[in-house]
């Protein structure tokens, strides 16, 4: 009796401390490359969230910690609108004047190009309202800035994707 009492509290005991201990799925970053908050920063005035034109390199840092200085600038490797990207933040002596996005994904042709384009640009509309277009190209005035998406072919005719933003006061 003693030896099925023993089985019997040895099986008692694994299933009530089944749950106990480390999980059994590996502990993972959650992949945050940048901000940890779970809300966005209002757009800026460059059309940027959390960035106005005029912005000093210590107040684009605040947003974009990773970024670093560049000649004229700042450089940033991370996401922008949800894929992976370069972002150049043009400073000169009156601040941010330029944003300037290009995707890292490597499209082989320009059709390929258009997938991303096309869903990029309906977020963007969506952002700033309807926008026109001409080829692969699309465009958006704000009260302060031009913004423009666009394909265009590298040497190799692939296609490279980018996002430009321009303040009115310099275009």
């Amino acid at each position: 009796m003693s030896l099925i009492r023993t089985l019997w509290l040895s099986s008692a005991l694994a299933v009530t401390f089944a749950g106990c201990g480390p999980s059994s799925k590996p502990i993972t970053n959650s992949g945050s490359s940048e901000r940890t908050n779970t809300t966005a920063p209002a757009l800026g005035t460059s059309g940027v969230a959390g960035l106005d034109w005029g912005a000093d390199a210590t107040a684009v840092l605040a947003v974009y910690p990773r970024a670093t200085p560049t000649d004229g600038g700042l450089w940033f490797n991370g996401m922008a609108e949800g894929r992976l990207a370069i972002t150049k933040y043009t400073i000169g002596a009156g601040g941010l004047d330029g944003v300037h996005v290009e995707w890292t994904d490597g499209f082989v042709s320009m059709e390929e190009c258009a997938t991303g384009w096309k869903t990029i640009r309906t977020k963007l509309d969506e952002r700033f309202g309807a926008s026109t277009s001409d080829n692969l190209a699309a465009y958006w005035k704000t009260a302060s800035a031009s913004i423009t998406l666009a394909c265009n072919p590298n040497d190799s005719n692939a296609g490279v994707l980018s996002l430009t933003y321009a303040h009115l006061d310099t275009k």
